[in-house]
């Protein structure tokens, strides 16, 4: 948890791929595989035998029983049709212009040293406001906003969140239970009211990812619940507000310390910029691993697992394998023009569970970097900042610092 990279890193170096950990949040081992061909054979493995919703199981407080992240089969499939359709094609890059915008706004107000992590979940968190709930209205904006970051903050720690789920004992109000109880609760009142709202005006969002929600059917062509919609908005938010705005502070983490890189996209080659994206989210992916728990014996890359066991994509080293990366280590955006194909960047995951916002997470990321083109940067610190863990996503010790000006 205190140092997910250095540790994963670390291991791998002493025991090589596989290699069998423990951790706090799953009661049994798990096997990490980091080579293409095993990472391929973990991703394909079917949803009924290789769940990945149990993994994750102790998110249910938050992330409620119809969250795509719990959910496996049949159902995680449904779910992820429906929300992954707001976020391609057109409609999509139809969104760039605003993003642009927001970002500019936010990039002008930057002045001397700035905690880019903190920055950025403020710019992802508006990004969201509009784009998922529709929200424009000063008050409606400052609203969801105070909610949302209240209860965000409350779920941030993963030991706090893993402790709760051990021990969900309310203890009164000022216990830990007993808080991130009162926080859900104002949350889904606020998410709930929202949604009401909502469909008392159909459209009232101008098309926002909530009124296509809105107008879904269940399996049976029932109107979904708003329980279910309450629970799709979650799942939007744990995966588009954390990891972007982590991706983002490792982006303006990393430039400040390659002025060339930052100085080649002043250029403006889309190509190059491009090619930046994708080297941010293989140095410093926000996730580090996909995990599946083994209902069933099977045998990956030669490798006999027994029922009972978690198995896992490593995402994080299989981007950093000096078998398979020149320079692995290295922040180099010019090997993408190098070498446009790589058999492992798989910062989104793979399979049936691979993010299914991850062209619009891209998207964003793209937007924010040409924005920040023309800044002047410089690290704080001349060491690069490590990584910690903060629920689900791994951030810059330090928040990102950087100078500018």
């Amino acid at each position: 948890m205190a140092r997910p990279g250095a540790y994963l890193q670390g291991a791998h170096r002493r025991f090589g791929d596989p290699m069998t950990i423990r951790t706090f949040w799953t009661p049994e081992p798990m096997v990490l595989f980091s080579h293409p061909d095993a990472v391929r054979e973990v991703f394909r493995l079917d949803p009924a035998i290789a769940p990945a919703g149990q993994s994750w199981e102790f998110l249910r407080p938050f992330a409620g029983p119809d969250s795509i992240l719990l959910l496996d089969g049949e159902a995680h499939l449904r779910e992820r049709r429906l929300l992954q359709a707001p976020f391609h094609g057109e409609r999509m890059r139809a969104l760039a212009p605003m993003i642009g915008e927001l970002a500019r706004a936010e990039l002008a107000t930057w002045d001397g040293r700035v905690v880019t992590l903190q920055r950025m979940r403020e710019l992802a968190l508006e990004i969201i406001l509009r784009v998922v709930f529709g929200a424009h209205e000063d008050h409606e904006v400052a609203g969801l906003r105070h909610a949302i970051d209240a209860t965000l903050d409350g779920v941030r720690s993963l030991p706090r969140m893993l402790a709760m789920a051990v021990v969900q004992r309310d203890l009164g109000p000022r216990s830990p239970w007993g808080r991130f109880r009162l926080a859900v609760q104002r949350f889904d009142a606020l998410l709930l009211e929202t949604i009401a709202r909502r469909r008392a005006q159909p459209g009232g969002g101008g098309g926002a990812v909530l009124d296509l929600l809105l107008e879904q059917r269940d399996e049976h062509g029932a109107p979904t619940t708003d329980r279910h919609v309450r629970d799709q908005l979650v799942a939007l938010l744990m995966g588009g507000h954390d990891t972007s705005s982590a991706t983002l502070a490792w982006a303006f983490e990393r430039l400040a310390r390659h002025p060339a890189v930052l100085a080649r996209m002043r250029d403006g080659d889309p190509a190059y910029l491009d090619a930046v994206v994708k080297e941010v989210l293989r140095v410093r992916p926000a996730l580090t691993i996909a995990p599946r728990l083994l209902l069933e014996p099977v045998r990956i890359a030669g490798h006999d697992l027994p029922a009972g066991v978690q198995v896992a994509a490593c995402l994080w080293l299989a981007m950093r394998r000096e078998d398979l990366w020149d320079r692995a280590s290295a922040f180099r955006p010019e090997r993408w023009l190098e070498q446009p194909q790589q058999p492992s960047w798989i910062p989104y995951g793979g399979g049936v569970r691979r993010c299914p916002g991850a062209p619009f997470a891209e998207m964003e990321l793209r937007e924010v970097l040409r924005a920040a083109a023309g800044l002047r940067l410089r690290p704080v610190r001349p060491r690069g900042e490590r990584a910690r863990r903060s629920l689900l996503v791994i951030v810059p010790e330090r928040g990102g610092e950087v100078l500018v000006g």
